[in-house]
């Protein structure tokens, strides 16, 4: 077709160029959209983010990039291997337990001061692994959060984590990683991607023009799992908040890592989420939310991730968390 018309210039509307263009204008009008091009509406979408990189591509521009293992548990597994060059990323160090919070977030020039023991620069671009829960990406993903919300944003995730670094044949040592100083800036706190308990109009989340995703399993979210037996001693009555919807992380992990975005579009378009609304995602501890803000955001879903989650809730508003089932 575009050596057709390279070489037809029309004369008139009657010219059989025209015609030609015509015809191939209305054929591709009429052509059949894919099953997955309208599973979310642009209404939803803001830009959606690239925030994964593979295994491949890090085998090529290893020395290219800051690696960066946030491996927690098992204490001993960055020790044990990890991908030469990588910096340990210690969530007993990124993140301290406040009153309600398991993992608050230091001052910005606390954290500045941590992640330029790391060998973070301002240019670099910082690649996030872990390994074990969710296909390697549940730990990585917290720190990819935390990374932006601190407002470093050259920050992606190697999807799959270490498990699919060696299964594509990338080497591991042992070698502790001492990395020069860094330079890396940091001056305040995202709110655009960070959540406060005043900030959420809970029991008011449909008037207030808000969605609240909650990525715990479901037998903690239906009541299955009776609250109690993670929080003993709190007063609710309930599993969840009223309104809230669940999406655990499950859902978006498949055993290579992230599932694909259109995999994860189909589901988030089956959430029930209204367009236009504040998004909320939180969890027990923030970690799990966290491998649902970047689902969300690579399908072009904004949300704000709530750091003090059920913790936070079951201990000092035990009042809120008042419903239960599904």
């Amino acid at each position: 077709m575009i050596s057709v018309f390279k070489r037809c210039v029309p004369s008139s509307l009657s010219s059989p160029c025209t015609l030609t263009l015509v015809s191939v204008i209305i054929l591709l009008i009429n052509q059949p959209q894919s099953a997955n091009s309208h599973l979310l509406s642009p209404d939803f979408r803001a830009m959606s983010t690239n925030s994964l990189v593979t295994p491949q591509w890090l085998l090529q521009n290893l020395n290219k990039v800051r690696v960066i293992d946030a491996t927690w548990m098992p204490a001993d597994a960055y020790a044990t291997e990890h991908i030469p060059g990588a910096a340990h990323y210690s969530f007993d160090y990124a993140y301290f337990k406040s009153e309600y919070i398991k993992f608050d977030l230091y001052p910005p020039e606390v954290f500045q001061k941590y992640i330029r023991l790391l060998g973070v620069n301002n240019n670099d671009q910082v690649v996030i692994y872990s390994r074990g829960a969710a296909s390697g990406m549940m730990f990585a993903s917290r720190a990819y959060w935390t990374f932006k919300v601190y407002g470093f944003t050259n920050v992606t995730l190697l999807n799959g984590g270490l498990d699919a670094w060696k299964a594509a044949g990338g080497s591991t040592n042992q070698e502790t990683v001492k990395p020069q100083l860094g330079n890396v800036d940091i001056r305040s706190l995202n709110s655009e991607i960070l959540a406060n308990f005043e900030d959420i109009p809970f029991n008011h989340l449909a008037e207030k023009h808000a969605d609240y995703i909650d990525a715990r399993i479901p037998s903690q979210f239906t009541g299955q799992d009776p609250l109690s037996a993670t929080y003993p001693g709190t007063k609710a009555k309930g599993s969840h908040v009223t309104g809230a919807i669940n999406f655990p992380m499950a859902d978006v992990i498949g055993p290579n890592g992230f599932l694909s975005q259109e995999e994860v579009d189909a589901k988030i378009a089956k959430l029930g989420l209204t367009a236009g609304n504040q998004v909320y995602v939180a969890c027990n501890t923030g970690i799990q939310a966290s491998v649902i803000f970047t689902a969300l955001e690579r399908s072009g879903i904004k949300a704000k991730l709530y750091n003090g989650s059920m913790t936070e809730l079951a201990y000092r508003a035990p009042e809120l968390v008042n419903a239960t089932g599904k």
